[in-house]
């Protein structure tokens, strides 16, 4: 193949990325006319170009918020010696948003990061506009949580006392730390998957699945050690004296690991 043929094809290929680009960000591409920093919020509205990191999680939040409310008050309905106020129901329809979350992080890094790379974007300023994205998602699932859980608490769980979100152990020191600990995690599980991502463009497959079993491995290790130390009481013990709080503020650390981390694998990664 001739070079006069791979220049042409290089060409066309650039014109298809650039006939995708969204023009308010194309116009922003001037290089050297200003700070790289400039451009971060450019970077945070990527991630929103294709609002599926907003809707779906949203989708998800609303449809699971609703199922758990059927079930719950179909089964109060057929437990006829039920005494609500004494046998309260709980359930996990919480965390499904979250895990929705996870898989929207990964699909957004899968789908963005070659975009930003077409745009000019630098890599830090890129990584930078994704961690302040995912802290507004977080946010906003924060307060969506804070809100439903208060809407349980004040009508004493729909008036059978059932709750998704309102649950003692997360609202003990109030909603509102319920709602940080729910951003807080939301935004762990984004980066969870936005690392992981990374680590696949990073390196390849095949080093992620060894990654990952290799946690498992290590987590199987941990387990093994505790219960032949007959260390699982002390375990349980010290996880169940964390509130909503001391939990968000053990969190903050795997935060930072993930953000440093992504930055280091993205400055090699390909697209």
């Amino acid at each position: 193949m001739s070079l006069e043929i791979k220049e042409q094809r290089m060409q066309a290929g650039t014109s298809r990325i650039d006939d995708r680009a969204p023009t308010a960000d194309a116009r922003e591409v001037m290089p050297g006319s200003r700070s790289s920093y400039a451009r971060i919020p450019a970077a945070f509205r990527l991630q929103f170009i294709v609002p599926t990191l907003i809707w779906v999680p949203l989708l998800v939040f609303m449809a699971s918020w609703a199922i758990a409310l059927v079930i719950g008050f179909w089964g109060d309905a057929i437990s006829d010696d039920r005494i609500a106020a004494q046998d309260p129901i709980y359930t996990g329809a919480s965390q499904a948003a979250l895990w929705c979350l996870l898989f929207m992080a990964a699909y957004a890094g899968t789908h963005n990061f070659p975009f930003s790379l077409a745009l000019s974007y630098s890599r830090r300023v890129y990584v930078i506009g994704t961690f302040l994205a995912f802290l507004a998602v977080s946010v906003g699932f924060g307060i969506a949580f804070g809100l439903v859980a208060a809407i349980e608490q004040w009508t004493d769980g729909y008036g059978i006392h059932l709750y998704n979100f309102a649950l003692p152990y997360l609202i003990g020191d109030g909603l509102w730390a319920g709602g940080l600990l729910a951003a807080t995690v939301s935004l762990l599980l984004m980066l969870v998957g936005f690392a992981s991502v990374m680590l696949y463009k990073r390196f390849s497959v095949a080093v992620l699945w060894a990654l990952i079993l290799g946690l498992v491995a290590v987590l199987a290790v941990a387990a093994m050690l505790i219960t032949q130390s007959q260390g699982w009481t002390t375990v349980w013990q010290w996880m169940t004296e964390q509130t909503a709080l001391s939990w968000t503020a053990w969190l903050v650390l795997p935060i930072a690991v993930l953000t440093g981390g992504s930055y280091w694998m993205i400055r090699r990664a390909t697209a």
